[in-house]
């Protein structure tokens, strides 16, 4: 098997179909099913050739006929979508900005962009300034460093935040193939980000034997919450491309009958 997903599939539950809370004094906008938020690992660990293959796999799993029809059977039929990459010391780029996914037009154009995202030049690679001022206000600068999951972690959350969309959760993911060595605990940045209404789902490759039991503990969590194992990173296409499947399914399953304050 190229890779396991521990988590029990059943069927869609009704709670797809619930009306999203709407917060006192928080302008209404855009409503969708679920805001999905994707942090890529371009770190210095990363390869160029496992580069490409997030982003081959991340195209693929936004065009998954499975997919599709998840999100066509909500209450709004759409969900909200937004892609960052993460690197050494807190560098952020957004490859696809804010956006709406209600078919296959959308899931089309989404693809695109994650197939032509640009590939980093880590030798005058600067990307703070790709990341939103309203998401930068949320989040703590990082100390600088090689692999910096809790700020991955925290910057997913501050889109969650100030996404323009009013989805009933959010779902983050976080792919990574290597464990925070710089700057803040991910556990403590996790923590906040559930406490706020949120899912973390994790997608770790690599030779590392640690790395899974080092999300599980760490990274991952919330209502629903699973991590996907990739031993080999070629095998990254084909996971990633039922990724964004297994997200809405297990977040339709998950008991979120808390308020978020992201809604």
């Amino acid at each position: 098997m190229l890779f396991r997903v521990p988590m029990m599939i059943v069927l869609l539950s009704a709670t797809l179909h619930s009306r999203p809370a709407v917060a006192s004094g928080v302008p209404e906008r855009i409503a969708t099913d679920f805001n999905v938020i994707t942090a890529v690992d371009v770190s210095d660990s990363i390869t160029r050739h496992e580069e490409w293959l997030q982003y081959a796999g991340l195209a693929r799993g936004v065009v998954d006929p499975d997919f599709l029809a998840l999100v066509d059977g909500g209450l709004m039929q759409r969900i909200g979508f937004t892609a960052f990459t993460w690197s050494s010391g807190g560098q952020m780029r957004v490859i696809v900005p804010w956006t709406e996914i209600a078919g296959p037009e959308d899931a089309a154009r989404v693809a695109a962009q994650l197939k032509a995202a640009p590939r980093i030049d880590r030798s005058h690679y600067d990307g703070h300034d790709q990341v939103p001022d309203a998401v930068h206000e949320l989040v703590s600068p990082s100390t600088g460093g090689r692999t910096d999951v809790a700020q991955a972690v925290a910057t997913a959350a501050g889109f969650a935040e100030t996404a323009p969309f009013q989805g009933r959760r959010a779902v983050i993911n976080i792919l990574s193939n290597g464990v925070d060595n710089t700057g803040s605990q991910p556990n403590l940045r996790r923590d906040e980000a559930i406490r706020k209404g949120a899912t973390i789902n994790g997608v770790v490759f690599g030779s590392r034997r640690d790395l899974p039991a080092y999300f599980k503990q760490n990274v991952i969590g919330g209502p629903g919450a699973f991590l996907m194992t990739v031993r080999n990173p070629a095998d990254l296409p084909e996971a990633l491309e039922r990724k964004f499947w297994h997200d809405l399914l297990a977040a339709s399953d998950s008991n979120a009958s808390g308020v978020s304050r992201w809604q």
